[in-house]
């Protein structure tokens, strides 16, 4: 082996303690990609060496009221296609949108003291009937791909989702109820 000094991975703690809007996910969007380039050229370059690489996860730690739809499903197609692993963790809270961070973690945690929040989407409806028309139709698009994505990363069973839709309810979790939901995979 030879004796070079190789170079060592970037940070990879990433925050959101904040709306989720277009900067909050550039700026997470932006690390991710970041850190998977350096990922990349770092297994190049430890082969080089005839060292194995092996990329410790990405860790967020949430704490968020939530946001924007569109942005927040921007940042999960990235999360979901990263080569290393990107860890969720909640904090304080991780509600609406960032509920929906929380759960596409490839794996995920919460503090005990921490409260994920489920709901439906909300938006404000405004202009002609046209206007209005299309922006129900786009808002039931949006709830059925939340619903989609909760079914699929969560145990959460669709009666629940579909009363929480009926009721027009914010379900708070305590920390153990969502370890038991599979919202989290374990408590810190």
């Amino acid at each position: 082996m030879a004796s070079t000094t190789l170079p060592k991975p970037r940070r990879r703690a990433l925050y959101l303690p904040e709306q989720v809007n277009q900067e909050s996910m550039n700026k997470l969007t932006k690390s991710i990609l970041e850190i998977n380039d350096d990922d990349a050229y770092l297994r190049k370059l430890y082969a080089i060496e005839d060292i194995e690489y092996i990329a410790k996860p990405i860790q967020i730690y949430i704490d968020s009221y939530g946001g924007s739809v569109y942005q927040c499903f921007g940042l999960l197609g990235v999360m979901d296609k990263s080569e290393t692993p990107v860890h969720t963790i909640v904090t304080g809270c991780a509600m609406s949108c960032g509920f929906m961070i929380l759960i596409s973690g490839h794996k995920r945690f919460g503090y005990e003291m921490s409260t994920p929040l489920y709901h439906q989407v909300s938006t404000g409806f405004r202009g002609n009937v046209q206007d209005m028309e299309e922006s129900l139709e786009e808002t039931k698009r949006l709830q059925k791909k939340i619903e989609d994505i909760t079914l699929k990363r969560t145990n959460i069973p669709k009666r629940k989702l579909a009363q929480v839709l009926k009721n027009k309810v914010d379900w708070y979790m305590t920390a153990e109820e969502a370890l038991g939901l599979g919202v989290i995979d374990g408590i810190i």
